[in-house]
């Protein structure tokens, strides 16, 4: 029960229909939720935005992207490889009402999507360091959820982590789950650059 009433907290901001090659979108809400990170006064935990495909068939490819205030390109769309969109973060584009702009591939409907994750570099991981992003991870669920959805954050079951780039495998998988009985351990792992999000 605690699970199904979380989900609509955060579908609120992540449901939000587009249509045509070229998407444009209000940024105050997007600015809105990226000051709630910090809010939490988190380190590591972060939201990725995200366009997914209406029919549920991945993300839509996203070829570029700029934020405007009028016609004038006033902040920055840079397009990862994992298909995560970041944004410049700038009270003043929030007060000018700017719009979000992206080019994308796909002539279908996109929907928003914000993902609570943390990225890690490549190399070597202690466990602890792990049980650390997945505090911080936790805190930020909870800031977003708000209140009183904050009392009915589910635990997790621990952390997922994903490769951060394309081809590329972790410990022969294309993705590593993490229970909280793992992370309680003391060993390490040696990892590509990966980004980690909630296991509920």
């Amino acid at each position: 029960m605690k699970f199904a009433l979380i989900l609509p907290l955060i579908a609120v901001f992540a449901s939000s229909t587009l249509h045509a090659t070229t998407l444009e979108m209000d940024y105050s809400g997007f600015y809105k939720y990226m000051a709630k990170v910090d809010k939490a006064k988190v380190e590591q935990a972060q939201l990725g935005f995200y366009l997914s495909r209406y029919d549920g068939e991945g993300l839509c490819t996203i070829t570029s992207g700029a934020i405007l205030v009028d016609e004038e390109v006033r902040g920055e769309v840079n397009v990862l490889a994992h298909g995560q969109f970041t944004l410049t973060k700038d009270k003043e584009l929030d007060l000018d009402k700017a719009r979000v702009v992206l080019e994308v591939v796909e002539d279908t409907q996109c929907d928003i999507s914000i993902q609570i994750q943390a990225n890690l570099e490549q190399g070597t991981t202690n466990m602890a360091a792990l049980r650390e992003v997945e505090a911080d991870m936790y805190q930020l669920l909870q800031t977003m959820a708000g209140w009183p959805g904050k009392y009915f954050v589910p635990d997790l079951q621990g952390i997922k982590l994903n490769p951060a780039q394309p081809d590329t495998l972790i410990q022969g998988e294309n993705q590593l789950k993490l229970s909280q009985s793992q992370l309680a351990e003391s060993g390490q792992l040696d990892l590509p650059k990966v980004r980690i999000t909630p296991w509920f």
